[in-house]
């Protein structure tokens, strides 16, 4: 599953992307011109108050202007007096041109210098009124009546830097908090769909599970109550149609006594043969689809503690007996597996019979893996074509077409064994031999428990 189709991340992008939209929004229109930009449109201090510091400087005594100059020096700017300017190259934009104007019409009498040192913002932005003006360091020289300069730096000083500097900290250590939190909201509100899409996936072999918890917000309530009454539904439809097929069943059964007493009363030997092996075929086809129909809509399966390797020596051992090719592989380890007995022997009889209807030999073999007991069930027969492999599970899937059941069967078989095993949870696998044959593995977990379940 790619990210963008996840359902967490989409709600985590459209929170984050409305909250970087906001603050960009919020920075433009803190960008937009205004009369306060107008009026001031740098850290420097205006011309009437700049007027008002050189003349007290020219008027005080010279050992009062180191306190004079300090009690001059704001936040925004820094001021000092200098016997030379310092020599740099002195940048002149158009909202300098204009500021200074403004500064030689109150110091008429006076030489003054303005001018921005290094560019920190770009030229078309500090030619337009606004907050990023505030940025670009400034420097305003005016004469003094001694041939000095009052120098006149915009540059922040150093408390209003540590200043900024905390701020932006903050900021960021906020937008990180505030982040951190989304994604536990989102987390918080997805989790009741990650938990209705695994009860979904389970509700094949789980019928028995229990509802969904209806919590949350409104719209999962709804779901998950409209889940709880698709799966109640879904499981008054499967008994129902159990019992249906088991009242056939018992009618069936019935008039198939009948007919085996009539054909006895046949006088031809071989039809009298013939009808009681349709007869034998209908009363088989009647029970695999009984069989499989209430293993499909079961919702309780006892499950037992089973020593694997006896339960497949007796099995093999009554094979032999009965004249059939079959063989068991010896293992000497301890082969113990958590399933239910008689479903247990129908999925092996299943198997062995398939295998037996195309092939001449079959062979079983368990061994302890990682994952837990493995039972492989091979014949070397003919194999299935590939792509009918992923439907071998399938009620009524037949790959033989004919309608003969000694040569396809009604194609129950397989099915019945995969109902079977996931009522026992064991993991079914069907694939081809190499170079020829059909392999079937039965997977089954180890027991949690020395207990039957």
């Amino acid at each position: 599953m790619s990210v963008s189709a996840n359902l967490s991340f989409r709600i985590a992008a459209v929170l984050i992307g409305g909250f970087v939209l906001l603050q960009l929004v919020v920075g433009t229109v803190m960008l937009l011109p205004s009369e306060v930009y107008e009026r001031r449109a740098s850290n420097l201090p205006p011309p009437d108050q700049v007027r008002a510091m050189a003349a007290t400087l020219e008027n005080i005594q010279p050992e009062l202007r180191p306190a004079a100059l300090a009690a001059f020096d704001d936040s925004l700017f820094q001021v000092r007096v200098v016997a030379e300017l310092p020599s740099v190259e002195r940048e002149q934009s158009g909202r300098l041109s204009e500021q200074r104007r403004a500064y030689l019409a109150a110091l008429s009498d006076r030489p003054v210098l303005l001018w921005r040192d290094e560019a920190v913002i770009h030229r078309p932005l500090r030619d337009q009124p606004g907050p990023l003006n505030y940025i670009d360091p400034t420097q305003l020289a005016v004469g003094l009546s001694d041939g000095r300069w009052l120098l006149i730096d915009s540059r922040p000083s150093l408390l209003l830097q540590a200043f900024l500097r905390r701020r932006a900290f903050l900021s960021v250590a906020f937008g990180a908090v505030v982040l951190f939190a989304l994604w536990l909201a989102v987390r918080q509100t997805t989790r009741p769909l990650v938990r209705l899409s695994r009860r979904i996936r389970t509700f094949a072999a789980e019928l028995d599970a229990p509802d969904l918890p209806v919590t949350g917000a409104q719209e999962l309530r709804e779901l998950s109550a409209a889940f709880n009454d698709m799966k109640a539904r879904i499981r008054g439809l499967m008994e129902e149609r159990t019992r249906l097929l088991a009242a056939i069943a018992h009618d069936m059964r019935t008039y198939l006594t009948r007919l085996r007493l009539r054909t006895e009363f046949i006088d031809d030997e071989s039809h009298r043969a013939r009808a009681a092996s349709d007869l034998a075929e209908m009363h088989d086809l009647l029970e695999d689809t009984l069989l499989f129909a209430q293993q499909a809509s079961s919702t309780e399966t006892k499950l037992s503690i089973i020593d694997l390797g006896e339960e497949l020596a007796r099995i093999v051992e009554t094979r032999v007996e009965m004249g059939e090719n079959v063989r068991l592989d010896p293992n000497e380890q301890d082969l113990v597996v958590r399933a239910a007995p008689l479903g247990l022997r129908r999925i092996l009889a299943n198997l062995i019979d398939n295998g037996l209807r195309y092939a001449h030999n079959v062979q079983l073999r368990a061994e302890q893996t990682t994952v837990g007991i493995v039972l492989i069930v091979e014949d070397d027969g003919p194999g299935v074509p590939p792509e009918a492999i992923a439907t071998l599970g399938e009620p009524f899937n037949r790959i033989d077409p004919s309608r003969d059941r000694s040569t396809g069967g009604a194609g129950l078989g397989l099915a019945i064994v995969h109902a079977l095993a996931e009522r026992s949870h064991i993991g079914v696998r069907f694939e081809n031999k190499v170079p020829t044959g059909f392999r079937v593995t039965l997977t089954f977990g180890l027991p949690d428990s020395p207990e039957a379940g």
